[in-house]
């Protein structure tokens, strides 16, 4: 019997080839989306499965309280915390610190290349399973060891252990060990040194810095969770009576199981890298990709359904030969689970289509297609369409054989202003809100890849000083020559590019003061007349190359109230404290975006620090871009022989920077899948209602209708039902586009050009789809449909 259902299934499926293929692309689309999701859950839980003992490993969270009530949680902890819980608390067996100041340029065997890492104690490599592939862990100061990966750029096959490599502003630093390829980790590095190497850090004992270390705790057996959580609370009290009243930040630490790290259950600051999957990011994409499948599978309900009269014979034969209903509806079912798998198939090669991107790469985290994830796929295409076949099952199994065989039969279900219709408005208003998001959030990132900043940064070229390019002696070279060429109006070098993010630093107006967070650059004296900013308050820094030239700064108008000078003029001439360094204000800046829209202006500092330069900027004339590069080139190579040239306009760089193109055409994809997924459920509802009034579309034609006047009666209640789907949506994407627009300091507005847009290319597309079937059913021959009467 199984067999029979089979084989009709699979006649059927080629009988109505275009009603298959529309199905079929429909459950595909919506079944690819789906997979997607299900590769990123289970991405998301194969990590941190390697370590030796999960279930008694806790990292230590620290939420910190600001003064304002504000409370922030952060996946680090001040690193004297690791050195305390062992040591008064006997059910705490070891602990481990990881010390992210590891990073900068990295010279060894002859190149220099850029990597980061962290200093960790000797017991991370106890606590944690990564497995060394050769040599030994770093214990001693001034010892590293390399990832498999890192070790392979710098010194190929060759064995790396024994070896020196330099780590800018860290010294020198010999490898003991290389990294065996780890699973799936939290924890991201390229190299791990000895924490030894900071055994005079004064960070060792500062209870104050809670960003860049992590603590790892293992607990002795038999210890519970309750026991560590009644302890931690205590530590917090103690250290907060350590800082005193008078400090800016409380602290609150709490346990963490290794099995609660990923998926992030609450959005942690974190500075560990790779695992940083939220359960929000999760849960959304999971519901666009169920969202995508329940507009595929209405379509097949619908699509089913309109075909519903071609097998009600069928129906009426069969049960008059005594066939059941639980045998018709098991066919029906075998019939949409064969589509489903058909249409997984096809849902495979559209995400090897749709793997390079990316965002895809991010959602899946390269994970192994293993006879696991194949029988998810596979269980999840069954269930898919089981579910989608039950409604078409149930209704097309309950026809009687007299009324079929009769000829008094059609659907019952879907009559009146009911399911069929709600489908169709449910499906548009779905897509057209999320055209309205996406069209929203397109805007906004154009907004701010061209926006006003306040700073210029048209025919500026910027040039990253990487490896021996940084060094100052040979950025001085480069600028100087560079200053000497026609069309080259000025050169200057800055630490980062403004327009993406700032360090962030402390200034006191005393040295025992309360601090002031602010950002801030490493400049030369023509960052200011190479930006286009306004000096409002005292002069420029200093061209001087000397080390004095650092004493002098910059600052912005918004430090200036930060600070709470009554006046940029005020401020002008004032010694303020940098960490633990005086410097004086040179002069004041008027308030510039140096940083992304998304942040208000913050208080800026700028100072000359050339160890700093990391970005070259010459400003060309315009019209000499062309002449001005090739000149570049050849000084490039004659300074910096082994060092490739990269380079990009800074107005260009600006723009690629914040549209994330990769990111929004999956998006586009997706809507674009929605859409297309909509338009076939509405060709569906079209092709059943022609169908069904093919007698009465003859008589009117008999009767002197125009086909005009056929297409307006056949196509006037579809028209409806996309301006009920509008009068939805707009309003939902509009409030979910004034949402998304709330993370941004600075954004554009959703104005009604935006609802107009996309509402008009719905009516357009969703016309056009009505238009075309509706326009077929009134030239057909009134004849053939009155031959039966």
């Amino acid at each position: 019997m199984f067999h029979n259902y089979l084989v009709i299934a699979f006649r059927n499926l080629w009988k109505h080839k275009l009603f298959s293929f529309i199905n079929v692309v429909g459950l595909a689309s919506g079944i690819m989306v789906c997979l997607l999701a299900l590769m990123q859950v289970k991405s998301t839980f194969e990590y941190d499965l390697f370590h030796p003992h999960p279930e008694r490993t806790y990292r230590i969270i620290t939420d910190v309280t600001g003064q304002n009530g504000n409370k922030q949680s952060f996946a680090m902890t001040p690193l004297p915390l690791g050195d305390l819980l062992p040591r008064e608390y006997g059910f705490i067996e070891k602990s481990a610190r990881i010390y992210f100041g590891l990073r900068g340029e990295v010279s060894g065997n002859g190149k220099t290349l850029y990597a980061s890492g962290a200093f960790v104690d000797p017991t991370f490599f106890e606590m944690f399973g990564y497995k060394l592939s050769a040599g030994r862990p770093a214990l001693e100061p001034n010892t590293v060891v390399l990832t498999s990966a890192t070790a392979q750029k710098f010194f190929g096959a060759a064995n790396p252990v024994g070896k020196t490599v330099l780590i800018r502003d860290q010294g020198h630093f010999t490898v003991t060990g290389v990294l065996a390829p780890a699973e799936k980790s939290h924890l991201n590095f390229e190299m791990l040194a000895s924490m030894a190497t900071r055994q005079t850090d004064a960070q060792l004992t500062n209870w104050n810095d809670t960003y860049s270390a992590c603590t790892y705790i293992l607990a002795k057996k038999g210890m519970t969770r309750q026991t560590l959580d009644q302890a931690l609370p205590v530590v917090s009290a103690r250290i907060n009576r350590l800082l005193g009243t008078k400090s800016p930040i409380q602290y609150g630490f709490r346990a963490q199981a290794m099995s609660e790290i990923t998926p992030d259950l609450e959005d942690l600051i974190s500075i560990t890298g790779a695992g940083a999957t939220t359960i929000g990011s999760l849960l959304s994409f999971g519901v666009v990709a169920l969202v995508i499948l329940l507009l595929a599978g209405f379509n097949y309900v619908n699509l089913t359904l309109a075909r519903s009269l071609s097998r009600a014979r069928e129906v009426g034969v069969r049960k008059a030969t005594g066939a059941l209903r639980s045998q018709l509806i098991g066919q029906f079912l075998i019939e949409s689970t064969v589509l489903a798998l058909l249409a997984l198939g096809l849902a495979y090669l559209l995400l090897m289509a749709v793997e390079p991107l990316p965002i895809v790469q991010r959602l899946t985290q390269n994970t192994r297609y293993d006879a696991a994830l194949w029988l998810y796929f596979c269980l999840f295409a069954l269930a898919t369409g089981a579910v989608a076949g039950l409604v078409p099952a149930r209704v097309l199994s309950a026809y009687q054989p007299m009324q079929v065989l009769r000829g008094q039969i059609g659907p019952r279900l879907f009559r009146g202003v009911g399911w069929r219709k709600a489908l169709i408005v449910a499906q548009f208003s779905v897509t057209l809100t999320a055209a309205v998001f996406m069209l929203v959030m397109y805007r906004q990132f154009s907004y701010m890849g061209t926006g006003d900043y306040g700073f210029n940064r048209e025919n500026i070229l910027n040039i990253p000083l990487t490896g021996s390019a940084a060094d100052v002696g040979k950025y001085r070279l480069l600028a100087n020559g560079l200053s000497k060429q026609v069309g080259v109006e000025r050169v200057g070098a800055v630490s980062e590019s403004m327009g993406h993010y700032a360090d962030d630093r402390r200034m006191r107006r005393e040295r025992r003061g309360d601090a002031v967070p602010i950002q801030n650059f490493a400049v030369d004296h023509n960052f200011v007349p190479s930006m286009g900013l306004t000096v409002v308050a005292g002069q420029n820094l200093p061209e001087s190359v000397s080390d004095s030239a650092g004493h002098f700064i910059l600052i912005n108008e918004t430090a200036v109230k930060a600070l709470q000078f009554g006046s940029p003029q005020q401020a002008v001439g004032q010694t303020l404290w940098l960490d633990s360094t005086d410097v004086q204000v040179a002069g004041v800046l008027k308030d510039f975006n140096f940083m992304s829209f998304k942040w208000t202006i913050m208080p800026l500092m700028v100072r000359y620090e050339p160890k700093r330069f990391r970005v070259l900027q010459v400003s060309v004339a315009g019209g000499a871009a062309e002449t001005v590069v090739s000149r570049i080139e050849k000084l490039w190579k004659q300074i910096n022989p082994r060092e490739p040239l990269s380079y990009g306009w800074y107005q260009e760089e600006l723009y690629e920077q914040h549209m994330h193109w990769d990111d929004q055409l999956f998006f586009y994809v997706l809507i674009g899948m929605a859409l297309s997924i909509a338009c076939l459920g509405l060709l569906g509802m079209v092709t059943y209602t022609t169908e069904t009034r093919t007698k009465e579309v003859g008589i009117r034609k008999v009767m002197g209708a125009t086909v005009m006047q056929i297409v307006v009666l056949l196509s006037k209640s579809f028209v409806s039902l996309l301006l009920i789907a509008g009068l939805i949506a707009l309003p939902a994407g509009y409030s979910l586009g004034r949402l998304f627009l709330q993370e941004f300091a600075y954004h554009v507005s959703v104005g009604a050009e935006t609802l107009a847009v996309c509402f008009g290319a719905m009516l357009l597309i969703g016309g056009l789809t009505i238009g075309f079937r509706t326009y077929r059913a009134a030239l057909a021959n009134p004849t053939d449909s009155l031959r039966n009467e």
